[in-house]
């Protein structure tokens, strides 16, 4: 008998405290399950909407180093999925800065002519027209 009581127990202590046994789930569910009968009748007394019944939770027997690997993967995908957009684009180069330039000078002087050319005719119908 002695030495029964040098074995320690994991189900008492600290240790035994941070577990939960079949029987305290079953009893919770059980509580939540009364409340929500609870609620659910005084709702409908006063002519209100009952409340949601919870869902009760999936249960996922991964490890939890399995449960990290699986959330590192996501994460992971999730961050090459957001700079692969940004690696397709790069900076321009000068040549291309220049090409670029070009282009725009190129239009803004044909926009100038095209406005002159639309003020004399504008200018010489007022004069045909005035005098």
């Amino acid at each position: 008998m002695a030495e029964e009581s040098l074995i320690p127990s994991l189900s008492a202590g600290v240790v035994g405290s941070r577990f939960v046994t079949q029987d305290e789930v079953d009893t919770a569910k059980q509580r939540r399950e009364e409340q929500w009968k609870a609620a659910y009748a005084r709702r409908v007394s006063l002519g209100q909407e009952p409340p949601p019944q919870q869902q009760e939770e999936v249960y996922d027997g991964r490890s939890l180093a399995e449960k990290l690997a699986a959330n590192r993967i996501a994460k992971q995908e999730e961050w090459e999925e957001k700079t692969k957009l940004a690696n397709q684009f790069r900076a321009l180069e000068e040549d291309e800065i220049m090409f670029l330039d070009s282009i725009r000078e190129r239009q803004e002087e044909e926009e100038r002519q095209r406005k002159e050319k639309d003020g004399e005719e504008v200018k010489n119908f007022k004069e045909c027209v005035f005098y």
